[in-house]
């Protein structure tokens, strides 16, 4: 998706209502094994797809 948005010169626009609400954790945030493993295919699509680097994984972390 982040590659779809960066490269194919699509204008976002702003809209002020919650579509979806999603608790926070989950599976993949049981454990720092899990947390770890996550990152790396995060970080893996990120740089694949040219969309970001360490910043941008560190941004959705921390989101």
């Amino acid at each position: 998706m982040l590659r779809y948005l960066v490269r194919g010169q699509i204008r976002l626009a702003y809209v002020p209502q919650v579509f979806v609400k999603m608790r926070v954790g989950g599976e993949s945030n049981r454990s720092i094994r899990k947390i770890l493993r996550k990152s790396t295919e995060d970080y893996r699509a990120i740089r694949g797809n040219g969309v970001g680097g360490m910043g941008t994984l560190m941004a959705k972390n921390f989101s």
